[in-house]
Parts: structure tokens; sequence; C-alpha cells
């Protein structure tokens, strides 16, 4: 049997079981909010929490990262599999940083540039690059040791996917606790905590996904 049999015979097995698309989903979910939650329950959601969700870009804060996560689990599906490619589930990970650059234009219109580093540089940072990775990694450990169950012929792919799935959670959690709500502010250090997780998982994977 030559490497690429293998490699069918392997997929073909996979579509049978699929033990990795039967836990995967389910552990995000419980892990993102267990960790989450305590996080929440320690700290408190913002006091106007309903009242802020009238507003379209303080949905936007906790949508993109939600629609970030679902994107990459889909594609981290596909991937876990020998030979399988990423699959429709890639196109949410061009539209969210897409709509969040976009975001980001409209909030900086007519600004000046002084007031935009006054929006992007605010007391915030330090809890938001420090708390969504924190709640991410848990989420983030448990989905590379569940992808272990899979044949990933891309580890390190497949790494930074299971954290980009994992930091898109952690942030969508977060996001109930944050009271920053323009998209300058998110749209910059959201996106930094969630490319520290996905860069540290890349190079998670590529250690343990390899087989």
């Amino acid at each position: 049997m030559n490497t690429e049999q293998l490699i069918q015979a392997m997929a073909a097995d996979m579509q049978r079981t699929r033990p990795v698309e039967a836990v995967l989903p389910a552990a995000l979910v419980a892990t993102a909010l267990l960790f989450g939650g305590i996080f929440l329950m320690l700290m408190g959601v913002r006091p106007d929490l309903g009242a802020a969700l009238s507003h379209f870009v303080v949905v936007l804060k906790t949508l993109l990262p939600l629609a970030l996560a679902v994107g990459a689990l889909g594609t981290v599906l596909h991937l876990s599999r020998p030979g399988d490619r990423p699959g429709p589930w890639g196109y949410l990970l061009v539209l969210v940083p897409a709509a969040i650059l976009l975001a980001m234009l409209a909030a900086a219109a007519g600004l000046a540039p002084v007031a935009i580093g006054a929006e992007v540089f605010k007391a915030g940072i330090a809890s938001c690059v420090t708390v969504i990775p924190l709640i991410s990694l848990p989420v983030a450990a448990a989905s590379l040791w569940l992808l272990r169950r899979g044949a990933s012929i891309r580890p390190r792919l497949t790494g930074a996917m299971a954290g980009l799935m994992s930091a898109g959670a952690g942030a969508t959690m977060y996001s109930f606790y944050c009271t920053d709500d323009n998209p300058l502010f998110y749209g910059t250090w959201y996106t930094v905590a969630i490319l520290v997780v996905t860069l540290a998982c890349a190079h998670a994977g590529g250690r343990l996904l390899r087989w």
C-alpha cells in the first residue's frame, strides 16, 4: 500500500467513525461556557448589557468572534481528516476580518488621528489581551487533545484553526463583560488576543498533531 492509498483508507475510516466530529463541537461549547462562565461569575457581566445590545456595534462585538469560532470549527473538522479540504466554512474566516475592518473604518471616519488613537489606546487593553487568552487556552488544550483522534496531514494549520476557534469562543464570552464598544478598540485588541492564541496553537499543533 502506497502513501496515497493509506491516506484514502484512513479518510474512509474517519468518515465511518467520525470521533472528532462527534465530540469536538460539544467540547468547544462546554469548555467555553465553563471557563467563560467562571470568569463572568467572578467579574460579572457589564451592568448595562441589555441596553447596550440595542446598539449594532455592541452586537457586532459578540457576533463577529462567534462567527470566527464557528468558521474555524467547521474548518478544523475538515482538516482533522486526512486528505480533506478546509471546506466552505473557510469563507467565514475571510468575511469576519473584512467585517471587522469595515466596522473600524466606519468608526474612524471623520475622526482626527489623535481621536482615533484615543479610542484604540484605552485602559482596558491589559484586561482584553490577558483575559481572552486565559479563557481560550483551556478550550484550546481540550480541542488539541481531542484532535489527536484525527489524522490531519497539516498539523500546524489544524492547530492554528483550533486556536482560532477557541479564541473566538473566548472573545465571545469576554464581550459580555467588556464595556469598550468602539470597533476601533475591540477590532484592534480582540484581534491581537485572538492572534496570540492562534499562533500558540499553531506551534503546539505542529508538535502534538504530527503523525
